[in-house]
């Protein structure tokens, strides 16, 4: 509303006790709509979403509100508010009968402006992607976390993180889809869930949020709890042609026999270096892994270590054993065609790793043995997601007739 069509209905609210009533009610309106909880924005008129950067260069993290409240100042018979919206520049005028009601009116909104003033979620997310940097997550973990919260999070980036509320927290999740429009899997939906509500309780640690506006959002679906294995003679076939190809200079045999007979994960494989083999091919060295507990050294078995040694033959030391360009994706292709050659069902690598776990532990290895062997912090995780029960409850039983037998 500009100044000279306040000043036309200033007059026309005089001459017009009615009009003057309608106005005030309209005037109160809006500014009990701007203090009410469930209201999702404060000022819909004023701009269309809560932008808390600012085009003339003032910080968002340092608290500056959304809009600036000016007043109240006389205007004729009446009292004027100015509210000026930093995003757009934009000015709407609101004037009141007396100086009490103008004062109380311009206290409410300035309260709601300094409870939503704070740094935008898109700034919130950069400012997290350094923070996992500096704790030492890897770079490909890091990129995996803020691609899938900024699909969470999309359309919200110039929002502050203080004016998510839970309900409209919730649609976001309720709405989350893949970038094709495609729904996630129930396993991956729920672990963005748990990334956003870690994101959000370190956001309300650094004061950017006064709640986690997702702490108590359920994920929705069952998980799936492990990936498909291959059974014991399944294995066996498995790892008699994956010799047979890697005898022949197939490298990706080797990683698939990696995967089978030492536990480990596509990426460890795939990322390994000559250095980190090491006395004669009889250790392999885990230098970087998803946590600190998967730093770890392994064992390589005699069938692999003249595989191994041959394939480090004529390479630096800081050279990946299977070549620069290899991932945790042509891991699996491998896994794949090694299943495909020796006629098993088609399980992916880490169905191997969990393949291994069932072996090992129905072999009468202790859990906290296996578990440091996979890199985990606990066999809690081993048991949950690579263990199958029943081997888990076969190791018990021979454990406590050991027992018994003493």
């Amino acid at each position: 509303m500009t100044v000279e069509i306040a000043d036309a209905l200033a007059e026309l609210a005089e001459a017009n006790p009615a009009v003057h009533a309608l106005l005030g009610n309209l005037a109160r309106a809006v500014v009990d709509s701007a203090g009410s909880p469930e209201q999702d924005r404060a000022f819909p008129e004023l701009s269309d979403i809560r932008i808390a950067d600012e085009p003339d260069g003032a910080s968002a993290a340092k608290g500056k509100p959304m809009h600036r409240i000016h007043g109240p100042y006389r205007h004729y018979d009446k009292w004027l508010i100015k509210i000026v919206d930093r995003a757009t520049r934009k000015a709407t005028n609101e004037t009141y009968a007396t100086k009490e009601e103008a004062d109380a009116v311009a206290d409410r909104l300035r309260r709601v402006e300094k409870k939503q003033a704070g740094i935008s979620v898109g700034k919130a997310l950069d400012a997290y992607a350094a923070y996992l940097g500096e704790k030492g997550n890897k770079p490909r973990t890091i990129v995996t976390t803020l691609h899938r919260l900024r699909r969470l999070f999309r359309g919200t980036e110039k929002i502050a993180v203080a004016a998510l509320n839970p309900a409209a927290a919730e649609k976001l999740y309720e709405g989350l889809a893949a970038a094709d429009g495609s729904a996630f899997a129930v396993d991956t939906k729920r672990n963005i869930l748990n990334q956003a509500k870690t994101f959000l309780k370190w956001c309300k640690g650094k004061g950017w949020a006064r709640i986690n506006s997702l702490e108590h959002v359920q994920g929705m679906g069952k998980r799936k709890r492990g990936k498909p294995q291959l059974t014991i003679d399944e294995a066996r076939k498995f790892l008699t042609t994956a010799a047979a190809m890697a005898g022949e200079g197939d490298k990706g045999a080797v990683a698939a026999m990696m995967a089978l007979i030492m536990g480990m994960r596509g990426s460890e494989i795939a990322e390994r270096i000559v250095r980190n083999l090491d006395d004669g091919g009889r250790i392999l060295w885990i230098t970087d892994a998803k946590t600190q507990a998967g730093v770890r050294r392994l064992q390589v078995p005699d069938q692999l270590q003249p595989l191994l040694r041959t394939l480090v033959e004529g390479k630096g030391a800081g050279d990946r054993i299977f070549g620069q360009d290899r991932n945790r994706h042509w891991v699996l292709r491998a896994v794949h065609r090694v299943c495909k050659a020796a006629v098993v069902p088609v399980v992916p690598a880490h169905g191997l790793r969990g393949t291994h776990v069932t072996l090992a532990v129905s072999a009468g290895a202790t859990g906290n043995l296996v578990a440091a062997a996979l890199g985990h912090e606990s066999f809690t995780t081993t048991a949950r997601h690579y263990a199958k029960a029943e081997a888990i409850q076969n190791a018990q039983q021979e454990q406590a007739l050991r027992e018994l037998a003493k």
